[in-house]
This record gives C-alpha cells, structure tokens and sequence, in this order.
C-alpha cells in the first residue's frame, strides 16, 4: 500500500527520499508536490533515491549519421521513435525524438538524438570572403593557399593569376573587358616608379570550387562568379559563391538517405514538437 505518510514525512524532515512501497521485489518511485501543515510547499523526487532513472531522457548531440544513427539503434527500446529534418540552408536539423507518439502508444518526448552540423574549415574560409571585395595582394595569397580548393580552371592556371595580382598590385589598371571565352581581361599600365611593366591577365569569369559544406559528407561541385572593380586605377577583386541554397538540398538529400537507410525509419520534413511536460 502507498505510505503517503512516509511522503509527506520526507518533504518536512527534508529527508533522503524512501521506498514507497515494493512490488514483487521491484521499487516504485514517484515525484509528489503539495503543501505541509504550515502552507509551504514541498517537492519530493523520490526518483533520486533509486538506483537508476526510470526512464530514459535528455538530449544526445552528435556529428555525423553514422553517430545519429547507432544512437538510434542502440535505444531502440525507449519507445516510439520519429525523426525530423528541417531544410533550411542556413540552420538545418535533424532531430529524432525516441520516445514520442506513435503506434505503440503515447510518450514523454524529452529523450532525443540531434546531429549538429559542423562546417568544414575550408568552407568557413569560403563563405568568409563571399561577397566582399578585397586588395590584390590579400586577394592573391588567398587563392594561393586555397588552390587545392578549386577544381576548375587548373591549378597551374589560377597560380599564374596570383602571381600577376601580386606582382602588379603597386601598378594601375585602366581596364577590366569581358571576352567572349568567358573570361575577363585586366590590363595594367607601365609603371616606372614600381618598376612594372604594361601587361594584362586572363580571369575566369566563373570558377568551380570543390567543397564539402559540412563536415561528414563528400565535396561538391560549387560554382563561384569572379567579381571585380576598378576604382582611380585601382583594382579591386572578390567571389560570390552561387546557388548555395541549391548545394545544401543535395546534402540533405544525401543526409537524410543515409538516415534512411541506416535507421530503415522514414523521416519527417518538419519540426520536432516540444516534450510532453
């Protein structure tokens, strides 16, 4: 029988929480909220007296599939499991909750599996220059020391345009011209003083990197348009990485099949609901 006494008793005495009661040799415990006789409100964990939580809950954080999915696997028994994946490219999620709603009955929510994406450091080093417009002697020891990064044109072919950025960068330019192979011309002027001669590069308009946007899935294919500005003779060089939104789907996709496949548990699209309680 319940010895509510023996509750109430420990809430007052603030005492280590008791056994309840025993059935066939298992002990039950509970949480018990109220108030004792001078009106103050009490908590009793009984839980914490026990030797192991009653269930399982809180949150695993991994990062990469093959974690999620052995997490997955190896709490199989916590109840109804349904994972969910949130597509946006900017802050994508996966989480699964193990002990949610579903055929088997109703569940608490509160024990999850998340995978945190982690970008690799080559695309933080990427995106940090997207967009921005930069001098050419850091322009050019930027893509001197990424060179592994780009896939087309060659290697040899952008190593050749660093060297010139870097060899020109004290000299004026009076042109940029778009030709029709698709790359862009830059022609400097003579300059005595720095001891520069006339001359002028080819550019690609378009190059293609080959980056892994997260860490744990292969590099992709990311196209990325050459920007330039010519300001009083001065040349101004930058990148602008293209449909970005685009890359991230495919590696979802990629994502969420070998979730698929390694769970055999179909995902959500959308967002996991909160806890029971």
């Amino acid at each position: 029988m319940l010895n509510i006494e023996a509750v109430i008793s420990a809430a007052r005495e603030s005492i280590a929480p008791v056994k309840l009661f025993e059935n066939a040799g298992k002990q039950t415990y509970f949480v018990a909220h109220g108030r004792n006789g001078d009106g103050e409100s009490f908590t009793v964990d009984t839980e914490a007296g026990a030797g192991a939580p009653l269930r399982k809950r809180g949150v695993v954080t991994v990062f990469d599939v093959a974690s999620f999915n052995m997490v997955i696997k190896d709490n199989s028994d916590a109840g109804n499991v349904a994972i969910y994946i949130d597509r946006n490219p900017t802050s994508p999620a996966v989480v699964a909750v193990l002990n949610g709603h579903g055929p088997a009955g109703a569940g608490w929510g509160d024990f999850r599996a998340e995978i945190k994406f982690r970008p690799t450091p080559q695309w933080v080093k990427w995106t940090s220059i997207d967009g921005k417009m930069m001098d050419q002697t850091p322009f050019a020891e930027f893509i001197e020391d990424n060179l592994e990064d780009i896939a087309t044109p060659s290697g040899a072919t952008m190593l050749e345009i660093a060297t010139y950025l870097e060899a020109t960068r004290t000299a004026n330019f009076k042109s940029g011209v778009r030709l029709a192979n698709g790359m862009v011309q830059f022609q400097n002027l003579e300059s005595i003083e720095a001891k520069v001669g006339a001359g002028a590069v080819d550019v690609p308009e378009v190059f293609t990197l080959a980056l892994s946007p997260i860490q744990g899935v292969p590099s992709y294919g990311v196209p990325a348009r050459f920007r330039y500005r010519i300001v009083d003779g001065r040349l101004k060089l930058g990148i602008k990485l293209q449909r970005v939104e685009d890359l991230m789907d495919k590696v979802l996709a990629e994502v969420l099949a070998k979730i698929e496949r390694g769970t055999n548990i179909s995902v959500f699209d959308g967002i996991a609901p909160s806890a029971t309680r």
